[in-house]
């Protein structure tokens, strides 16, 4: 399976950043419109993606003084070619994140 991994450093508390980032992408319905759906783990800044055709994880890490922001997603063998769109779209929206 390829997997399209993205990582954003956001300024601002774990906890904030994490929230942050939740509450982007539930209230965008960025994943849900793929027909995917999020188990956010507060406790430890994580959330698990499940979709019909993919799956994969968001974690928030402090680094730094900073939060590190990673989503990695992985794709079935048909999507490949779509690799590059996912990944452009999955920082576009991680850009659009603030605290």
């Amino acid at each position: 399976m390829p997997k399209v991994n993205v990582k954003r450093e956001i300024d601002g508390d774990k906890k904030k950043v994490f929230q942050a980032v939740k509450t982007y992408l539930t209230g965008r319905d960025t994943l849900k419109k793929l027909g995917a759906n999020i188990d956010w783990d507060t406790k430890s800044c994580t959330g698990e993606i499940e979709g019909s055709n993919f799956s994969g994880n968001i974690c928030v890490n402090e680094k730094s003084g900073k939060s590190l922001v990673e989503i990695e997603i992985d794709l079935p063998l048909l999507l490949s070619p779509f690799k590059g769109k996912v990944k452009e779209e999955l920082e576009k929206h991680l850009e659009r994140v603030s605290v």
